[in-house]
């Protein structure tokens, strides 16, 4: 079942969910509200227990420093929990953005979608 959550012009919906793991995809654009919306969405996963998440960010089409931010901090907070954040499937734009900013790398991002 998917379940979408709307901010502004971001969505967030879960695509396949396990007690352990999650999939989530994310479209629109990752900027400041985008930022808070994610980052609540992944605070609710990881507060039920799931502790493999995957973003997937095809469909995100514009991520600022607000984004980079929120999924430095979903990373940590993922990690404080005993789990892990990893990013797939980003589009080229975003891409570029992750590697500059040493997030691609860090999160393992994958040029596909990977399941947790």
């Amino acid at each position: 079942m998917l379940r979408g959550y709307h901010c502004g012009m971001l969505v967030v919906t879960v695509t396949e969910s396990t007690p352990a793991s999650t999939t989530l995809v994310v479209s629109g654009e990752l900027d400041t509200p985008g930022a808070e919306r994610l980052l609540a969405r992944l605070d609710r996963l990881l507060g039920q227990g799931h502790r493999s998440v995957v973003l997937d960010l095809s469909a995100v089409t514009f991520c600022d420093s607000s984004g980079i931010s929120a999924l430095v901090r979903g990373h940590a907070r993922a990690s404080a929990a005993a789990g892990r954040l990893r990013l797939s499937a980003a589009s080229p734009q975003v891409t570029r953005v992750l590697e500059v900013s040493g997030l691609a790398r860090m999160l393992g991002l994958q040029s596909t979608v990977v399941t947790p």
